[in-house]
């Protein structure tokens, strides 16, 4: 009984320590979540959303100066 509880209690273990650690909750369970995977996963999602912010500010501006730039070639149009 006793050998049957320390191959238990020894297996268990190992198969905690094989487990594949995630910084996503959804996917690492109980015993397979990191925090600092977690950290590094939201840091690289904000890094990210700063950047799509960057590039959809760009292309706001960008939006904005072909519009005036259609405004001023209609109203160079309309002159002939």
């Amino acid at each position: 009984m006793n050998r049957f509880l320390l191959l238990a209690v020894a297996s268990s273990g190992l198969l905690l320590s094989s487990c594949a650690y995630t910084g996503d909750p959804n996917e690492g369970g109980l015993f397979g979540w990191s925090q600092s995977q977690a950290d590094d996963r939201l840091n690289a999602r904000e890094a990210r959303l700063r950047q799509l912010e960057r590039e959809n500010a760009y292309q706001r501006g960008r939006t904005s100066a072909l519009e005036d730039e259609e405004y001023r070639t209609r109203r160079e149009l309309k002159r002939y």
